[in-house]
């Protein structure tokens, strides 16, 4: 036996056993009502209604059941569901308790699918299942432990009764469903934080180092002659000496314009990320050649040497090193990374060889600063001259 002949073998078995279970319990009542009150109660009627009942109240009629009411295709299935447990009601001579019945399915329909509709279509299917029980006591068709007379205005009060709380079932399921779509959009909004958060770098905005080996991952993978993926590593040549100086207020100041300025010379063609203290990536992406992302590097270091102004007035420029690493096949986004942070040192001695060490100078943009370093074939090979 396959599994799903199984599942279904399961289910006929379950709704066997609830049918089965009601209708004994039907007939039991039947038994009671005729010891103790002496009425005709049909047995075969009593027993239908009750196996019927328990075949629809079984998990796997009942389940999909809701769903297609939660679905707003129950009106009809609501109106079944009523007339079972009235029937019952109505043939062992409680017909007079048939709104109260009634009123137990509306309600359930209602906080199922708690709807105006729902609510107007529950409470007049109780209002007809009732005016049936009354009408078939009045007709003789059943005996009734009531008057029919005093029964119809017993009948009367109790719809009465028992619509308002029908809608109050209805209002109370609308508040705890608009409770959980609330509860779900705030946890979806946190998730959202916390995610953007673990992504990205408080600071400057940019994406921390998860986020951009998030992004690398793909680009490393896409990578292919004549679609060249390239990483810069930007290092800032005297950022210590500008917090030493300036203060640590200065120096985030700092490191947001360079964020911003490193954003701005890319204007959405690649990724800029943060990776930590005065360290920031750059991926570029869909290359023609290394010479892109020469002309690339060449551009941000132009940017970055322009003067900052600190809060305290004073106005600072400083340098930045620039290592970039090209690939043209796939391969570790970590191994391109830390080919762009060798070149990026490689950079660093070529610029500072003739310098005395200082890091944070006077503007000095007419003089032209060392070329690029760029990893190639294993080698270092210089790049264009920044000024070019």
């Amino acid at each position: 036996m396959n599994p799903p002949t199984a599942s279904g073998a399961r289910a006929v078995a379950v709704v066997l056993v609830w049918a089965s279970s009601v209708a004994a319990l039907c007939l039991g009542l039947r038994w009671l009502v005729v010891t103790v009150v002496d009425l005709h109660v049909p047995a075969a009627a009593c027993a239908l209604a009750g196996a019927l009942l328990g075949a629809m109240a079984a998990p796997p009629v009942r389940l999909p059941l809701e769903r297609r009411d939660a679905a707003g295709r129950g009106a009809p299935i609501v109106l079944t569901g009523m007339l079972f447990p009235v029937a019952i009601l109505t043939v062992l001579g409680f017909g007079v308790l048939a709104p109260v019945a009634a009123a137990g399915v509306a309600a359930h329909a209602v906080q199922v699918r708690p709807t105006r509709g729902q609510l107007l279509g529950g409470c007049s299917a109780a209002v007809l299942t009732s005016a049936a029980a009354v009408a078939a006591q009045a007709a003789g068709w059943v005996d009734s432990l009531v008057d029919p007379s005093r029964g119809t205005l017993i009948t009367v009060v109790l719809l009465l009764m028992m619509c308002p709380q029908v809608a109050n079932a209805a209002d109370i399921a609308r508040r705890a469903q608009e409770a959980a779509r609330a509860l779900e959009s705030e946890r979806r909004s946190s998730m959202e934080l916390l995610e953007h958060a673990a992504l990205h770098d408080t600071l400057t905005g940019l994406l921390s180092r998860r986020g951009l080996v998030r992004d690398l991952v793909p680009a490393v993978a896409a990578a292919r002659p004549g679609a060249l993926t390239a990483v810069l590593f930007v290092d800032l040549d005297g950022f210590k000496a500008v917090n030493d100086v300036h203060g640590h207020a200065a120096g985030d100041v700092l490191l947001r314009e360079t964020g911003r300025r490193l954003d701005e010379v890319l204007r959405r063609t690649g990724t800029v990320a943060r990776t930590g203290g005065d360290e920031f990536v750059v991926v570029l992406t869909d290359l023609a050649g290394p010479a892109q992302a020469d002309a690339v590097a060449v551009r941000l270091r132009a940017q970055l040497e322009a003067p900052v102004a600190l809060p305290d007035g004073a106005t600072v420029v400083v340098g930045a090193s620039v290592g970039v690493a090209v690939t043209g096949v796939p391969c570790s986004p970590e191994a391109l990374l830390d080919r762009a942070d060798a070149a990026m040192y490689a950079h660093k001695r070529v610029r500072h060889a003739g310098d005395a060490g200082e890091r944070t100078r006077p503007d000095r943009r007419g003089a032209a600063p060392p070329p690029l370093a760029r990893e190639q074939d294993g080698g270092w090979a210089p790049g264009v001259d920044a000024l070019g």
